[in-house]
């Protein structure tokens, strides 16, 4: 029985500690409006900072500083080091996205970053270093495993969609600002592989506050996290269609919460962020959950995702016609339709 991965993975970590000591808050907050590296002070991340602090020189720091203006940024350095897996060579073992292989210089520059980053990693001995602290997590796994465990998320998901997958791993990071959703697909038999991973942020005893947290004991971030890499290439699939509705786009900025840039980078990505919400939405209420999706729907019409209500109708026409539509795949260019209506 498939059954979600749930860990810490040292390559993501080692990189986020590089991240995280260097200028890319410093760099990035002006044109994100916040830090995408976690500014919390705590034993790990004070014991991150004291060990790089000798390594404050190395050529690693330029590298990266000269890899931002490009889009090394947000997924990118996530999906970069996760497409490694468990190597320590620092070998690609997934295949990267174009979109990451574009912000990240190209894949000859890639390939110089990946041998760069393994020398430091052997300078360091980081490791060796990373084997001495992982024992900060142990007070958060259990908690994770119970909060997956608490729900049929794979199952879920893949009767939704209609659509299996090879894996599903399920990341946390302390070191991180918010939450990513990744996957890495196989042309061999057209599925993927998905990585979620998920920041900490403050884990308490009450499920209510965890779950509003929105990091990595939220069902509605599971959800929308492992949503993407089921909707992001439908749109792709089928972008010839949707770009009759790009009009749509501007009619939503007004809508747009002021420097709320999350999911408007473009249409494309407006068009992902409208399905996905809603249907994390749409799960927790098949989740029993419907008080929870109640507020994430106000939230999501405060935020400027004017179309969540019409979608969620959408969604429930889909579940009921299951008999013509075995798959979202199938119904993806009716769901656009929603784009025509007027907000």
């Amino acid at each position: 029985m498939k059954k979600i991965n749930i860990g810490i993975n040292p390559n993501l970590e080692f990189i986020n500690g590089i991240l995280l000591t260097s200028k890319y808050n410093e760099l990035t907050k002006p044109f994100i409006g916040y830090g995408l590296m976690t500014e919390e002070i705590n034993q790990y991340t004070e014991a991150i900072k004291q060990f790089f602090s000798r390594y404050k020189t190395s050529e690693i720091y330029n590298t990266i500083e000269n890899m931002l203006p490009n889009g090394f940024t947000f997924s990118r350095p996530v999906e970069l080091m996760l497409s490694l897996g468990n190597s320590k060579d620092f070998i690609i073992q997934y295949p990267l996205s174009d979109l990451c292989v574009q912000y990240c210089g190209g894949m000859k520059n890639i390939l110089s970053f990946l041998k760069q980053l393994y020398e430091f990693s052997n300078e360091t001995n980081y490791f060796e270093f990373f084997k001495t602290i992982k024992s900060y997590y142990d007070a958060y796994l259990p908690k994770v495993e119970n909060h997956v465990q608490a729900y049929p998320v794979i199952s879920t998901l893949e009767n939704i969609y209609g659509k299996e997958q090879n894996s599903y791993n399920y990341i946390v990071s302390n070191l991180m600002v918010g939450n990513f959703g990744i996957n890495f697909f196989s042309k061999e038999n057209m599925k993927s592989d998905l990585f979620s991973v998920f920041c900490l942020y403050d884990v308490s005893d009450n499920q209510e506050t965890n779950e509003f947290n929105r990091g990595a004991l939220s069902l509605n971030v599971l959800f929308h996290e492992f949503s993407h890499p089921f909707i992001n290439p439908l749109t792709e699939k089928y972008y010839n269609i949707a770009e009759e509705y790009s009009s749509s786009y501007e009619l939503l900025a007004k809508y747009k919460l002021p420097d709320y840039k999350s999911g408007y980078g473009d249409w494309q990505e407006c068009i992902n962020e409208h399905f996905v919400r809603a249907m994390a939405i749409y799960l927790l209420t098949k989740c029993d959950r419907k008080e929870w999706a109640d507020k994430y729907l106000k939230d999501d019409l405060y935020c400027g995702y004017r179309y969540i209500p019409a979608i969620l109708e959408l969604y429930k026409y889909y579940e009921d016609n299951r008999a013509k539509y075995k798959t979202l795949d199938d119904f993806y260019p009716s769901l656009l339709n929603v784009f025509k209506e007027s907000v």
